[in-house]
């Protein structure tokens, strides 16, 4: 894994702080058989970042976020947690 000044090892894991691009709301169109078509509008900043383990694209909510979902995340401390023992 490359270095970047961007990402930082804290006590609880890696933060990485590089984004690619920054939307602010995001609007979200929702079917619903009981109540029909109905939209979703959540006012907040999303971070699009790349996945540090299996290098995909994902909207992140937080600036910090790291992995894309739980999974990569456990993979990525199951094999830092090996590299340790070695």
């Amino acid at each position: 894994m490359k270095t970047d000044k961007k990402l930082v090892q804290g006590k609880n894991g890696l933060r990485n702080y590089h984004f690619e691009e920054v939307k602010k709301g995001k609007i979200i169109n929702h079917y619903d058989p009981n109540f029909g078509h109905y939209t979703e509008v959540w006012k907040s900043f999303f971070y699009k970042k790349k996945c540090l383990y299996c290098s995909n694209e994902f909207e992140g909510k937080r600036l910090d976020a790291t992995f894309c979902s739980q999974s990569c995340q456990k993979a990525h401390k199951r094999l830092r947690k090996n590299i340790d023992i070695s």
